[in-house]
């Protein structure tokens, strides 16, 4: 039996921006590539090859981008005391110090959620000895990029592990929020010992509050870039929208989701930042069973009068935005149309009881 074929899809107006975006390669006026960032040391390092051991267009260029990101990157000092503290500690005081206080905050044009730029290769906070040592087990004699090419001229393919390939529990950030998971860390804190809050274990949950109270911050950054964005715009619509983006990065991802919107906000704000903490992003990280959880929110919404056309619109901003991962690289080696960025999701599938869960979301999603 024939199809009808169907028509091409009508994009908004706040996608159109899109055709040029991707026509334009790295010719465009805007994109999310990899900002670097530094501690400024002589040993310091951003790019963590192992990463990329399992993506063998990069094999060839693995020295050119441990040499040259440090080259280009942007110095953010670290204060009195950095390297006395854990590699953990260290991690979640740069990177939140790099997303919230280095890396611009900005709007795409027409966008109805906050979050663009996360691509970063942040400095991995090694001390001079742990530089040193890493250093020799990757590139010293019988390292791992001996191993490496050696297992790759053997045909072996792809040879290594990499970040991803998880799924965050991105329902937990939707109903209790970062205040909620933070409040949770702090319970574990506060039930050690002192002998062990001031050891291993008290210095990884201080890790934690770290990153759980960055987005609070970097939303906070979003919401002022919100108002101003309004207080100068003159198309009604536009205007009501950006103070709508404002009223949401006030609320979330701190505290719980109401709205379909804020839902999707705080949503994609999580993600991103696990990309930017990564510094490979998306590679195999999961939003899961995304008509799932979401589906609460988009009932209560449509219920209370939003328009389901306007939830497919922050749907449409919700892909471009996990779209642009894939600039990470687009000039580095011209691996940004193959790099494996890609973020993955599921839909429908069983309840614990066998029932079919698919839902009005599901079928939203696959449209």
């Amino acid at each position: 039996m024939k199809h009808a074929v169907k028509e091409p899809y009508n994009l908004s107006p706040r996608i159109q921006w899109l055709r040029d975006y991707y026509f334009k390669g790295v010719d465009r006026a805007w994109n999310n590539e990899f900002l670097p960032f530094t501690t400024g040391e002589a040993w310091d390092e951003l790019f963590d090859e192992i990463s990329f051991y399992i993506v063998p267009e990069t094999h060839a260029f693995l020295q050119v981008m441990s040499k040259s990101y440090p080259q280009n990157a942007i110095t953010i000092p670290p204060p009195k005391g950095f390297y006395q503290k854990t590699l953990a500690e260290r991690r979640a005081w740069f990177n939140s110090e790099a997303i919230v206080n280095y890396t611009p905050a900005e709007l795409l044009p027409g966008d109805l959620l906050c979050g663009a730029r996360f691509n970063l290769m942040c400095s991995r906070c090694w001390s001079k000895q742990e530089a040193k040592a890493r250093g020799k087990l990757l590139r010293g004699k019988n390292g791992l990029r001996e191993d490496l090419f050696r297992f790759h001229g053997r045909g072996l393919g792809n040879c290594g592990a990499t970040s991803g390939h998880l799924i965050p529990d991105y329902a937990a950030v939707l109903q209790i929020g970062f205040r909620g998971i933070a409040e949770n860390i702090q319970a574990h804190y506060d039930a050690l010992s002192a002998a062990e809050q001031s050891g291993a274990k008290g210095a990884q949950l201080r890790a934690m509050l770290e990153a759980c109270n960055m987005p609070r911050r970097l939303a906070a950054k979003y919401a002022e870039l919100c108002a101003a964005a309004a207080a100068k715009e003159t198309d009604p619509l536009r205007k009501k929208e950006l103070l709508a983006m404002q009223a949401n990065m006030k609320r979330v991802p701190w505290e719980p989701a109401v709205t379909f919107w804020e839902a999707v906000q705080a949503l994609w704000f999580a993600h991103m930042l696990v990309l930017s903490d990564e510094n490979y992003p998306g590679a195999g990280v999961s939003f899961g069973r995304i008509d799932q959880y979401l589906l609460p929110y988009w009932e209560r919404s449509v219920t209370d009068g939003m328009d389901p056309e306007f939830g497919k619109e922050i749907l449409k901003c919700f892909w471009v935005h996990c779209n642009t991962a894939y600039d990470a690289m687009i000039r580095t080696a011209n691996n940004g149309i193959t790099a494996g960025y890609g973020q993955l999701f599921n839909l429908s599938g069983l309840g614990a009881d066998g029932k079919d869960m698919t839902n009005d979301l599901t079928y939203i999603f696959l449209d």
